[in-house]
């Protein structure tokens, strides 16, 4: 303590009040930016983290939903705040590994403009069929849509969205080829494919399950690598088409503007970790469809990210996925 006061004499009183606003964060009220819709996969799980984290730091927890753009409106806005851990922002793959492969004009890079903190979440995609639809198995889904190549249609929320790319990995995958019907969001999408409108679909796995049990849509295969507790009988798409190529995730993270002080971020990476390492929390995340992903550091989370990057690139280049 002595040691401290010291220092903080030798290196003047405005380097000590900084000093002191580093290790008593937070002071006020923090704003989680969500650049998506409020109650799609990342609010939902955003909103679980913020409780946890209000309650630890005894401020109150602002989930601020701006959507848009690919989730870059929000982003942005996280981009150009002040880089004091009071704006922060959560956000996963398609905003932040998928958009910069797609997209020829951004106004931030997230690499640059961003730096990781910790995951959050991951939320497991399921493949669903339309009961109109004449397939029992992912077997006979790849067999018609062999023999009508550009006829089954799948329901997106648009380019670089996980069921889009969900889709083109199959397709690639599979060597079949299927007609894309995107949707300006995921709840419209559902209700495209709920009417038939879309014959598939690659939703998060709890927005699925209600409409799997009543025989609304059904159930073909897990889009990532593991099978859920929720559907244990139901093989994953990487065990039916023989690939471990087939993994598709929707992963999300913490990150905060660049240079945003070194101490705030790990104190933000503690708490949230520990947010996730609560029972109740695991428990909550599993009744809506996601799981808790392993503690990691900001240097962790990054190389997660960009190795993900890496694996999407080849799909985007195969498929010549590009917007202006």
């Amino acid at each position: 303590m002595r040691t401290a006061a010291i220092a903080c004499l030798l290196a003047g009183f405005a380097s000590c009040a900084f000093a002191q606003s580093e290790t008593s964060y937070p002071e006020r009220s923090v704003r989680i930016v969500v650049p998506w819709a409020a109650s799609g996969n990342v609010d939902v799980l955003t909103r679980v983290i913020a409780q946890r984290l209000s309650q630890t730091w005894g401020q109150q927890i602002i989930v601020d939903n701006r959507g848009g753009a690919n989730g870059m409106i929000g982003t942005e806005i996280a981009v150009r705040s002040n880089p004091d851990g009071y704006t922060l922002l959560v956000d996963g793959l398609q905003t932040h590994a998928i958009n910069p492969l797609i997209f020829n004009r951004m106004t931030y890079e997230t690499q640059r403009d961003l730096v990781q903190i910790t995951l959050m979440g991951a939320v497991q995609h399921i493949l669903v069929a339309h009961p109109s639809l004449p397939v029992k198995s992912t077997k006979d889904l790849v067999a018609l849509a062999k023999s009508r190549p550009g006829d089954i249609t799948y329901a997106t929320f648009g380019t670089g969205s996980m069921p889009h790319m969900a889709g083109e990995l199959f397709q690639q995958i599979t060597g079949t080829k299927l007609l894309e019907i995107p949707y300006k969001g995921g709840a419209p999408a559902l209700t495209g494919m709920l009417s038939g409108e879309a014959s598939l679909y690659w939703p998060g796995i709890a927005i699925a399950i209600p409409h799997i049990k009543t025989g609304k849509l059904q159930a073909l295969g897990l889009a990532s690598k593991t099978r859920s507790d929720e559907l244990p009988n139901l093989p994953t798409l990487a065990e039916q088409l023989k690939s471990a190529e087939y993994d598709v995730t929707s992963i999300f993270s913490f990150m905060a503007p660049t240079n945003t002080p070194r101490v705030v971020i790990a104190k933000i990476q503690t708490s949230v970790n520990q947010a996730l390492a609560q029972a109740e929390t695991a428990k909550r995340f599993a009744t809506l469809g996601a799981t808790v992903p392993p503690a990691l550091s900001p240097d962790e989370t990054l190389a997660m990210f960009k190795a993900e990057s890496a694996r999407w690139s080849k799909v985007v280049k195969a498929a010549n996925i590009k917007k202006s």
